[in-house]
C-alpha cells in the first residue's frame, strides 16, 4: 500500500465517522421530541369541541349567523367564531332586557358562554403545544436535510478506504477476540493451592498443639512451620498471577469492546459509501437502460415498419399488424418517469414512444 492510500484510507473513514456521530445525535434528538402525535389527536379533539359549540349557537339560537363547515378547522377562523359567539353572550348577558327573558333562554346564553369559553382555551393551548413540537420537530428536520446535503463525497475511491478500513479491524478484532478466547479463566491452581496452604497451616497447628502437650519437638514444629511459610508464599504467587490475568483478560475485554465499536462504525460508513455509489450508479444505469432501448427500437422497428409495408403489397389481403415492442421495466427505482413505466412498461413503434 503506498504513503498516499494509507493516507486515504483513515482520512476517509475518519469523514464518515464524524458525519454518522452527527447524524446519530441529530437522529437521537429527533427521537427525544415525543408527544407530537398525541398532541395532534388533542388539537383535533379541541376543533371539534369548538364545532360542537358553533353548531350548538347555530340551531338554537344563532341560525345561519355562524356558517362554518366541518370542513373548515384552520384553529383561527375557529377561534375567531369563538370570539363572536362570546361576544354575542356577553352582550346578552348585559342587556337591559336579560331579566325579561325565559329561564330556558338565560341557562343557554350561560351554557353557551361557559362552553365557548371553555372550548376556545382549549383550542388555544392545544394549538400552542402542537404548534411547539411541530416547531421543534421540524427545526431538528431541517438540520438532518442540512447534514444530508454535508455528507462525505462517496466514490469508488473512497469506498475501497473504508472497505481496507473496514477488513483491517475485522482482522484485528478476529485477533483479538482469539486471544481473549486462549485466556480462559481457569481456577484450578488458585484453589489447589489454597487447599495446599489451608492443609499446611492445620498441620503447623497440630505440631504446635503436640508440642504443648509433650508429644512432638522443635524440630518437628520448625518442619512443619517450613512446609506452611512454602504454601502461603505458593498461594501468594499464584493469586498475584491470578489477579495478573484478571487484568489482562478486562483489558482484552475492553480493547475488544472499542474495536468492536469501530468495526461497527466503519461498517455502517462503508454501507452508506456502498449504498450512495450504487444508487448513483443505478439512476445512471436505468437512464442508460431506457434511452437505449427506445433509441435501438424505433430503428429496428423503422425496419420491420418498411418491410410489413412491402409485403402487404406483395400479398394483398394479408396484414402484418403494426410494428409495434411493449417492454416490462417493473422494477426501476430511480428513473424519473418509473411510476409510470414499472406500472405501464414501455410501448415504442416505429414513430418513437407511444404514450
Amino acid at each position: 500500500m503506498t504513503t498516499a492510500t494509507k493516507s486515504k484510507a483513515p482520512a476517509a473513514a475518519e469523514s464518515w465517522s464524524t458525519w454518522l456521530e452527527q447524524l446519530d445525535q441529530l437522529q437521537e434528538e429527533r427521537a427525544e421530541i415525543t408527544g407530537l402525535g398525541e398532541a395532534r389527536k388533542m388539537l383535533e379533539r379541541a376543533k371539534m369541541g369548538v364545532q360542537y359549540v358553533i353548531r350548538l349557537a347555530d340551531h338554537y339560537h344563532y341560525p345561519g349567523r355562524f356558517k362554518h363547515s366541518s370542513a373548515e378547522d384552520d384553529t383561527e377562523v375557529l377561534l375567531e367564531l369563538m370570539r363572536h359567539i362570546r361576544a354575542d353572550t356577553s352582550r346578552a348577558l348585559q342587556a337591559t332586557n336579560w331579566h325579561d327573558q325565559s329561564a330556558e333562554r338565560q341557562a343557554y346564553i350561560k351554557d353557551l358562554d361557559a362552553r365557548a369559553k371553555r372550548a376556545a382555551a382549549n383550542l388555544q393551548k392545544a394549538a400552542e403545544e402542537a404548534a411547539e413540537l411541530e416547531h421543534a420537530r421540524g427545526e431538528v428536520d431541517q438540520r438532518l436535510e442540512d447534514l444530508e446535503a454535508k455528507a462525505p463525497k462517496a466514490s469508488a475511491t473512497s469506498l475501497a478506504a473504508l472497505r481496507k478500513e473496514r477488513d483491517a479491524a475485522t482482522a484485528e478484532r478476529d485477533r483479538i477476540a482469539k486471544s481473549l478466547g486462549n485466556m480462559t479463566a481457569d481456577d484450578s491452581p488458585l484453589a489447589l493451592a489454597r487447599e495446599a496452604e489451608q492443609t499446611a497451616q492445620e498441620r503447623l497447628d497440630e505440631a504446635e498443639a503436640l508440642l504443648a502437650m509433650g508429644e512432638a519437638n522443635d524440630e518437628d514444629v520448625k518442619a512443619a512451620k517450613s512446609e506452611a511459610d512454602k504454601a502461603h508464599k505458593a498461594l501468594e504467587a499464584r493469586q498475584a498471577d491470578h489477579r495478573s490475568q484478571d487484568a489482562a483478560r478486562r483489558g482484552m475485554s475492553r480493547k475488544l469492546e472499542q474495536v468492536d465499536s469501530r468495526l461497527e462504525t466503519l461498517s455502517r460508513a462503508y454501507r452508506q459509501a456502498l449504498g450512495r455509489v450504487r444508487h448513483a450508479d443505478l439512476a445512471a444505469l436505468e437512464g442508460e437502460i431506457v434511452e437505449e432501448i427506445e433509441r435501438i427500437a424505433q430503428q429496428r422497428l423503422q425496419a420491420l415498419a418498411a418491410i410489413y409495408a412491402d409485403l402487404e403489397e406483395a400479398e394483398p389481403g394479408n396484414s402484418y399488424g403494426p410494428a409495434r415492442l411493449e417492454v416490462k421495466l417493473p422494477h426501476l427505482h430511480h428513473h424519473r418517469e418509473a411510476d409510470m413505466l414499472n406500472g405501464h412498461g414501455l410501448t415504442i413503434t416505429a414513430y418513437g414512444r407511444e404514450e
